[in-house]
C-alpha cells in the first residue's frame, strides 16, 4: 500500500515539472520571451506571444544611382527613381561621360587641328593642345646684325652728292616705346603702334665734302616677301603687310619729321621718330637699314626686305 502510494506521489510531482517546462517552453508566463530582431518596419517581437519591445530600425537609404533608386541596405525596398546618366561632352581625347559613375557613350571627337604658323604649332580648335612646333621664321639663322636700343652701330652707306663714294657713321635706336596711339600716332581697335627713335651721325671727311644718302625700309621677320606699299594718305601712314598667324595682315607706317638734323660743327647728324601700327601682341616687325646704293636705281626707297637683307644691313626688330 506504501509501494502504491509513493508510485502515486512520484507520478504527480513528475506531471507537475512536465507541466512547468512546457510552461516555460511554450508560454511567456513567466517573462521569458524570445524575441527576435528588429526589422526596418518591425520592432523586436517574441516569436511566442508576439510581444513587442523597443522601435522598428527605419528604412537605411543608400543614395539613387544613375540606374538604381535609393535602396533599403537592409531589407532592399526601393523608394522614387534612378538618376539616370549625366553626360559630360566628348572631347577629342574623352567619349561622353557620366559624371556620376563613369559610363561611357558614343567616342571621343579627335582633335580639329589648324595649320602651323610662324606664330604657333598646328593648334586644336577645340582644346587648345598642340602639335610640332611653329613653321621656322624666314630668317632664322640668317648671319644679321640685330641692333639693341642705346646703342650706336656702324652704318655704310653712299655720299649724297656722289653714290659711288661711300661714306660711313653711325646708326643708333635711341628710343622704342609701344603706345596704343597718340595725336602724331592715331589709334586704330586691335592695333598698337610701335614707335622709335633714331639718330644718325656722320662726321668723315666724305661726310663733309660729299653729305649722305641713307637708305631704310621694313620688313617681316616671319615672312620676308612683306612689302611697303607705295605713297602715304592724308595722315601721312603708308600701308605694309605682314604675316600674322597665317594670314596676310594690313598694317600702317609713319615717319615723323625731324626733331633735329643738319651740321653740328663738323657733325651731320638726324633725329626723327619713325611708327608702325600692328596687330596687338605682334613681334615681327623689322626696322632696317641698308646701302643707298641697292635702291638707287629703283623706282622707290623703301625696298623689300629680301631684297636688302645681307651682312650689311642694320636690322632693329620691334618686339
Amino acid at each position: 500500500m506504501k509501494r502504491t502510494v509513493l508510485w502515486i506521489g512520484v507520478g504527480v510531482a513528475a506531471a507537475a515539472l512536465a507541466a512547468l517546462v512546457t510552461l516555460l517552453l511554450t508560454t511567456c508566463i513567466f517573462g521569458n520571451h524570445r524575441y527576435g530582431e528588429p526589422s526596418c518596419t518591425e520592432p523586436q517581437v517574441c516569436a511566442r506571444c508576439r510581444k513587442t519591445r523597443g522601435e522598428a530600425l527605419g528604412h537605411d537609404y543608400r543614395p539613387a544611382t544613375c540606374t538604381e533608386p535609393e535602396t533599403c541596405e537592409r531589407c532592399g525596398q526601393t523608394r522614387g527613381e534612378a538618376l539616370g546618366h549625366a553626360y559630360l561632352p566628348a572631347t577629342c581625347t574623352e567619349p561622353e561621360t557620366c559624371e556620376r559613375c563613369g559610363q561611357t557613350r558614343g567616342e571621343a571627337l579627335g582633335h580639329l587641328f589648324t595649320e602651323a604658323t610662324y606664330q604657333s604649332a598646328a593648334t586644336c580648335l577645340r582644346c587648345g593642345v598642340e602639335d610640332g612646333d611653329p613653321i621656322v621664321a624666314d630668317l632664322e639663322g640668317m648671319a644679321l646684325t640685330y641692333m639693341e636700343v642705346g646703342t650706336p652701330y656702324p652704318y655704310t652707306t653712299a655720299s649724297y652728292e656722289d653714290h659711288d663714294i661711300d661714306v660711313t657713321g653711325t646708326v643708333e635706336i635711341v628710343d622704342h616705346t609701344v603706345i596704343d596711339g597718340d595725336e602724331m600716332f592715331p589709334a586704330r581697335e586691335g592695333y598698337e603702334w610701335h614707335v622709335v627713335t633714331l639718330r644718325l651721325v656722320f662726321s668723315g671727311e666724305d661726310a663733309q665734302q660729299n653729305g649722305m644718302q641713307s637708305a631704310m625700309t621694313y620688313g617681316d621677320y616671319y615672312a620676308t616677301d612683306a612689302e611697303m606699299g607705295i605713297g602715304t594718305d592724308e595722315n601721312g601712314l603708308r600701308p605694309f603687310v605682314v604675316n600674322y598667324y597665317g594670314s596676310r595682315v594690313q598694317c600702317w607706317q609713319k615717319t615723323c619729321p625731324d626733331e633735329e638734323g643738319g651740321w653740328f660743327e663738323h657733325e651731320l647728324r638726324y633725329t626723327w621718330k619713325e611708327g608702325v601700327q600692328v596687330p596687338c601682341g605682334y613681334d615681327g616687325t623689322l626696322l632696317i637699314f641698308y646701302h643707298y646704293d641697292l635702291a638707287r636705281n629703283s623706282d622707290r626707297l623703301y625696298l623689300p626686305a629680301g631684297d636688302v637683307l645681307d651682312e650689311h644691313a642694320l636690322v632693329f626688330r620691334m618686339q
